[in-house]
């Protein structure tokens, strides 16, 4: 099972959509998913949702059990043969936050549903009030996580903590994230609206939440290998 996941934001180069997705689905997937230590990753767009939403339009979740080592063998590979970089994705706004799943909440419809694959997500990165940082992290595992989870539309609720292994640094900007899994895009939107911004000891200007829809399914380790194979 997963115990981090590896959050990779990205944009084309302007005008590049259509090279950097098919870069992106035939070729960069594959190559990340079968590095030692990643077990699966799915691929995301963004869709238009209530709240600031940051600056990317794509999203990856990697799923990772072993961090250190999984981050070393992309970092080995990166830019090789092995995982070749495609002209058209800009990377001046990579940015790929590491963060540790620290809680899950998931209500009866998550847990009778088939997750193998996500549906929409909204993905938010947050800090939390200036010297707030603990009781923040307190009020999400003490009920704050599962008041999200059982909102309108939810499926599951994820608290997620920023990882000391990054591949850029600049990935540090947020310490903590929340990963809501959706049923339902309209009702969880709608019921989710004011309860993200009223999130106790939340730093009012310091956090997006952006909304992401599938562009394809999830890919695991196993099918990545099989497909690289097959050539």
């Amino acid at each position: 099972m997963a115990t981090c996941l590896q959050l990779a934001l990205t944009n084309p180069i302007p005008g590049q959509d259509k090279e950097f997705n098919r870069w992106y689905d035939d070729e960069h997937l594959v190559h990340g998913v079968r590095t030692p230590g990643m077990l699966a990753g799915q691929r995301f767009r963004r869709a238009t949702g209530p709240w600031p939403a940051g600056r990317h339009d794509y999203l990856a979740i990697y799923e990772i059990d072993d961090p250190a080592f999984a981050l070393s063998q992309l970092a080995k590979a990166r830019g090789t043969d092995a995982m070749p970089i495609s002209p058209a994705i800009d990377m001046t706004t990579v940015q790929p936050p590491l963060m540790w799943r620290r809680a899950t909440v998931r209500t009866s419809r998550r847990i009778a549903t088939d997750t193998s694959q996500r549906g929409t997500v909204v993905l938010m990165l947050a800090n939390a009030a200036a010297g707030q940082g603990d009781a923040f992290e307190a009020a999400l595992l003490r009920g704050g996580l599962a008041e999200l989870a059982d909102e309108p539309g939810v499926l599951a609720a994820e608290f997620l903590t920023l990882a000391d292994e990054q591949l850029r640094g600049s990935a540090r900007k947020y310490a903590f994230g929340i990963l809501l899994d959706l049923d339902d895009e309209a009702r969880a939107l709608s019921s989710l609206e004011g309860h993200l911004r009223a999130l106790r000891h939340l730093d009012a200007e310091g956090w997006c939440a952006a909304v992401f829809r599938p562009l394809g399914r999830r890919l695991t380790q196993q099918e990545a290998r099989a497909h690289a194979e097959r050539g």
